[in-house]
């Protein structure tokens, strides 16, 4: 970013829309609009002429759109990020955008809060210093700032489609981590509709990130620990609101709180996610050192995860911050690893072997394999991937503490993962 002050490009092909967001940012000492276009091949013009820190284009135009403008924009003026605005809220339109370069996207009419904090957003992450591999965190301003040396290391998993067996891997991870580096470990399920994490770590009926909604503007550590569940690993977890509805009041605001409050609090922070590119997920994998990207051995997983690393490419994300996970990997499926390798072009670095029994077992009991079993197959592959990720050498296998089988405790977690909304 050039100077002090947030260069912006307007385009938009109507003169009403494009003088009401110039009044918009006219107070706001830190931006300033250096021009503005009503056509989209103009606005290509202005902004190799002008090289804006930002250009807030309109998606719809009469001689050319917003998203092939932006193309030919990202193309010729790659240090320049651009918010994308339309009426249109569709995921479509929003996958579109995001392909062709779009760094944010605006649902028109978006108030001054909400197109302030989005140019702000992209400008940062504009900044060359934001173009390189450096970890980064929130600097508590719903901003990202490089992390410092003493902030958690966070890892998400990611996932193209859902059924993957992404917090499985996540939840395991987590006490891998834990386990391998006696360190604070914290997961995040940030999947706030439809989170699974409490049902697999056992949580019973713990508080949520919900639960830190009314309080996001002043959130510390001292708060967000009444928040956290321990599970008897040792782990900590921020578990996702007990029902849709209850999710529908967590923004990607409140998710950016709590990070920024979590990468303070420990030394890994594990994120489980969900499928898309939202506004949430673009926080969780900006702040991501690593992304674990799980695939497993079909077509439609295959196709899906081609679909995500060419995305992540679009949005940025650098080669070596993506992972790639192969779950449940066996000698049946008819596509050998290396083909599934080749057509991706990245090597797969991790492969956690089937064992459908096992896993399940686990899920059910609301017992991390990692835990309950150490010396299992896919216990000793997670545990290589987090002492990949923690740079330490993992150790010999312990015997883990002995697994219940009692059909009364399933029934009870039952009752307790299904209870009434």
């Amino acid at each position: 970013m050039s100077g002090s002050r947030i260069r912006i490009l307007i385009v938009d092909d109507v003169a009403e829309s494009r003088d009401n967001v110039e009044k918009l940012l006219r107070f706001e000492p830190d931006v300033e609009v250096v021009g503005k276009a009503e056509r989209g091949k103009e606005g290509i013009n202005r902004a190799v002429e002008l090289t804006p820190d930002v250009v807030l284009m309109d998606i719809n135009m009469p001689d050319m759109d917003g998203i092939a403008a932006t193309t030919e924009i990202m193309t010729r003026v790659p240090s320049t990020a651009v918010i994308m605005m339309s009426v249109q809220n569709e995921p479509d339109v929003l996958r579109r955008a995001m392909l062709a370069g779009a760094r944010e996207f605006l649902s028109k009419p978006f108030s001054l809060d909400e197109l302030i904090e989005a140019v702000r957003h992209v400008s940062k992450l504009a900044r060359p210093a934001a173009q390189t591999a450096s970890p980064m965190a929130f600097d508590g301003t719903a901003e990202l700032t490089h992390r410092s040396p003493t902030d958690a290391k966070v890892l998400s998993v990611v996932t193209s489609k859902g059924g993957v067996g992404r917090t499985f891997l996540s939840v395991n991870l987590a006490v891998a981590l834990r386990n391998l580096t006696k360190k604070e470990v914290i997961i995040l399920d940030a999947n706030t509709h439809f989170g699974d994490v409490g049902v697999m770590m056992n949580s019973g009926d713990a508080k949520t990130i919900a639960d830190i909604v009314d309080q996001a503007h002043s959130l510390d550590a001292e708060l967000m620990d009444d928040v956290l569940f321990t599970h008897p690993s040792g782990v900590r977890m921020l578990l996702s609101p007990p029902t849709p509805q209850v999710a529908e009041t967590v923004t990607a605001d409140h998710m950016r709180a709590a990070l920024n409050v979590l990468t303070q609090m420990a030394d890994y922070v594990v994120v489980d996610t969900r499928p898309g590119f939202d506004d949430t997920m673009l926080t969780i994998m900006d702040a991501s050192e690593r992304m674990l990207l799980m695939l497993t051995m079909e077509m439609t997983s295959i196709k899906d995860t081609t679909q995500f690393l060419e995305i992540a490419a679009l949005l940025g994300y650098q080669r070596e911050r993506i992972c790639l996970v192969l779950n449940r990997h066996n000698s049946y499926s008819g596509i050998p690893t290396r083909d599934i390798s080749e057509n991706l072009g990245r090597e797969i670095e991790f492969q956690i072997p089937e064992d459908v029994q096992a896993a399940l077992h686990s899920i059910n009991e609301g017992s991390p394999l990692v835990y309950s079993r150490p010396e299992h197959r896919i216990s000793q592959e997670i545990r290589r991937l987090a002492s990949s990720m923690a740079d330490v050498e993992a150790p010999e296998s312990t015997d883990g503490p002995e697994r219940s089988r009692s059909g009364g405790r399933l029934m009870s977690r039952l009752r307790t993962a299904f209870r009434p909304s």
